[in-house]
């Protein structure tokens, strides 16, 4: 990419994977950027878990539960996103206990991989919607632990072809205030 901007107009949420796979080094270099994205306290409330192969089936099947995301047949990666307990600060904790900074955390290491993806040519979609308990269970996640997120990964079917992003006007999000 020339500029980030580039980047970010680059980025779309993939509707049709091409099946062919993604390689471990590859991953890893998302991982990378996922490790080394911001974080409250330097918590890193998280844990990914690499699907490929036969876990990438089973990841499917939990993603696709009820008809939904129908279009990851082909992706033949998936990163599913487990939320750990976020270890603050104890000044940090007590004085803000009602903000989700494990959430937020993992929302910005999220773009931080999705952002890395497109840089290497690769596509994903952020998919929240999926069968949580089926998905623990046939991963052995803990079942106090939570799902946040699963990425699917992966290169583009040739025509899925960049769309024009639609974004709400300047005036209706931000507002200047001197």
């Amino acid at each position: 990419m020339t500029d980030f901007k580039d980047l970010i107009l680059a980025r779309q949420s993939c509707r049709k994977f091409d099946p062919r796979e993604v390689d471990k080094e590859t991953l890893l270099k998302l991982v990378e950027a996922f490790r080394l994205s911001p974080s409250a306290c330097n918590a890193q409330p998280w844990k990914l878990i690499l699907a490929t192969g036969e876990t990438a089936k089973i990841v499917r099947q939990g993603v696709q539960k009820d008809g939904r995301n129908k279009f990851t047949d082909n992706c033949p990666a998936f990163a599913v996103l487990v939320e750990e307990p976020a270890i603050l600060k104890p000044a940090i904790a007590a004085r803000f206990e009602s903000q989700a900074f494990a959430q937020l955390d993992i929302g910005i290491a999220t773009a931080h991989y999705c952002l890395m993806a497109t840089d290497l040519g690769l596509s994903t979609c952020i998919l929240g919607w999926m069968d949580e308990e089926w998905l623990k269970e046939a991963l052995g996640i803990p079942k106090e632990r939570r799902i946040r997120l699963v990425l699917a990964t992966g290169y583009a079917a040739e025509d899925d072809k960049l769309r024009e992003k639609v974004r709400k006007p300047l005036s209706e999000m931000a507002e200047f205030r001197d």
